[in-house]
């Protein structure tokens, strides 16, 4: 697919502020029209063309549209300000639906499974390097309780990363 030049990018760039965009907008109206643009490229038509598409539909009447609905979904009240963690004020005028909001948001407990998950197979490999060097296996010794342990981790690490995922997948159902 063909992508647009800086002069192309500066034309719908120059068009989005003369039709009266905001800075937290311009970015992700750009973006959208750009790809549109690069659409209409990619059927065949030449940018002329193809800009005069894109700009037809996108009059100053609908980029006010845009601008109203964008504040009034997206931008957080003072009380919600002050209970919003940081991934929330970062994601304030962004798309949340992309996916990089949820992965910043489970970062912390995939993190947490990572850790316990390497931990505890580490620990299983080292019991059982242990037995097989005695040449004889029982969970009443030392070695027997650090592979019951290890066991337990990755048990735990592997049910918290499934029921994460089936809450991801009720929460992209609603």
């Amino acid at each position: 697919m063909e992508k647009l030049s800086p002069q192309q990018l500066a034309t719908l760039h120059n068009h989005l502020i003369q039709t009266g965009s905001t800075d937290a907008l311009i970015e992700e109206l750009l973006d959208h029209l750009a790809c549109e643009v690069e659409h209409y490229l990619w059927l065949g038509l030449p940018f002329e063309s193809a800009l005069s598409n894109v700009l037809e539909q996108a009059n100053i009447k609908a980029v006010r549209h845009l601008r109203e609905t964008y504040q009034i979904e997206l931008a957080m009240t003072d009380e919600q300000l002050e209970q919003a963690s940081l991934d929330d004020i970062v994601f304030e005028f962004r798309n949340k639906a992309y996916g990089a909001y949820d992965l910043r948001r489970a970062y912390p407990i995939n993190l947490r499974n990572a850790f316990i998950m390497t931990l505890s197979l580490f620990m299983m490999i080292m019991a059982m390097m242990d037995r097989l060097g005695h040449k004889q296996w029982s969970y009443v010794s030392l070695g027997g309780a650090v592979w019951l342990l290890g066991l337990c981790g990755v048990t735990f690490a592997v049910v918290s990363w499934y029921l994460q995922h089936i809450r991801q997948q009720q929460l992209y159902m609603r």
